[in-house]
């Protein structure tokens, strides 16, 4: 198989170890399968008019330059997040006849369709073109499906996989809570994700200190993530000033990140939307049971009691699981065996075997 050309708008660099690891790590594990990648990938997370057009600019230089080194080795491109990556693809076929794959995230379709009707115009026009379309999860495809009149053959539900050679459940949680410095009497919560208000972090801080004030002894929080929103993230660390309890840590390395994961004893991820919400699923990798916003893909994920879903943008409610939690000593009654099948289905090595599948069928 000839090479496949990999363009995002998202990839981490050592400044921004979270954005876009998702697509790095599937990256580097196809690559592991003897795969050949060549990189078009935007690295500056910088927002603001004028930022935007530079690094848009500097990325689409960078897109063609590749193509013109490597052209006669590519196979076929796979966009990552519909508009604007896909919009590469679109034109790479449209002018050279190379196919394409593209992989809908969630905000591509659901915030970035939106803003628009000409972007609305373009990510019609780059589904419609594509060889094939990945959407991370079964809401995401049905919307595709709905809002764009494409064919449900043309679809593949996939996530980007989870690696559980590092996501993997700990030989003793307090153990490694104690290593990170958790106190281990508490209840210890996690939150991973970018500190913006479409995560529901807001709502979480503001749960979590209704928690404390009835449970002042009990409770931790660990949010960790990037500030996307400096307004906003300076907003929510001034409310959490009101507990001496809640921890903002900035992203770090899979590995070690991972370790937070193994010694919480509940994850919370309280989104208004998600595509599919892929580090619900590395929790329960590592063992810890998520209490997770009803919305997107962690309502397909999370159903027959793999994880307790609650209503999105809702205080008390999320509340009340956490207040549950507290109650049965750090607890959560969730199904192991569904979420055994859950992690079986979206292992990595499952996912790039598909993956690999897909570009075969479509590769030049």
């Amino acid at each position: 198989m000839k090479k496949v050309f990999v363009i995002s708008n998202m990839y981490p660099s050592k400044e921004h170890l979270s954005y876009g690891i998702f697509v790095k790590n599937q990256v580097e594990q196809l690559r592991a399968q003897g795969i050949e990648t060549i990189l078009a990938v935007n690295t500056n997370p910088n927002t603001g008019k004028v930022n935007v057009l530079k690094k848009y600019a500097s990325w689409a230089g960078q897109v063609y330059s590749l193509f013109r080194k490597n052209k006669s080795s590519i196979g076929i491109t796979h966009s990552h997040y519909v508009f604007p990556s896909g919009m590469f693809s679109y034109i790479l076929k449209k002018r050279y006849g190379i196919p394409y794959v593209v992989t809908a995230h969630g905000g591509d379709i659901n915030k970035m369709a939106k803003k628009s009707a000409r972007i609305k115009g373009y990510t019609e026009k780059i589904l419609q073109h594509a060889d094939h379309i990945i959407a991370v999860g079964e809401e995401l495809a049905s919307d595709i499906q709905k809002d764009f009149q494409i064919s449900k053959e043309r679809i593949s539900v996939m996530s980007m996989g989870i690696d559980r050679t590092v996501f993997q459940e700990p030989v003793n949680k307090k153990d490694q809570a104690a290593s990170l410095g958790m106190d281990t009497s508490r209840v210890n919560f996690l939150f991973v994700g970018n500190i913006i208000q479409e995560k529901g972090v807001q709502e979480l801080i503001e749960a979590f200190l209704k928690l404390e004030e009835k449970y002042p002894e009990k409770a931790a929080l660990y949010t960790i993530g990037s500030t996307k929103n400096v307004a906003f993230s300076n907003q929510m660390k001034e409310l959490a000033q009101k507990s001496n309890h809640i921890h903002f840590l900035e992203p770090m390395p899979q590995k070690k990140l991972a370790g937070y994961f193994q010694a919480a004893d509940v994850f919370v991820l309280p989104s208004y939307i998600e595509g599919l919400g892929l580090v619900a699923l590395e929790a329960l990798a590592c063992g810890t049971p998520v209490i997770a916003s009803d919305v997107g893909g962690l309502h397909y994920m999370l159903q027959n009691d793999a994880g307790i879903l609650v209503p999105p943008k809702n205080v008390g409610a999320l509340y009340g699981e956490l207040e549950q939690v507290i109650q049965q000593n750090g607890q959560l009654q969730v199904d192991q065996e569904q979420i055994q099948q859950l992690l079986k289905l979206h292992d990595s090595k499952e996912i790039i075997a598909r993956l690999t599948a897909i570009y075969e069928k479509y590769s030049d």
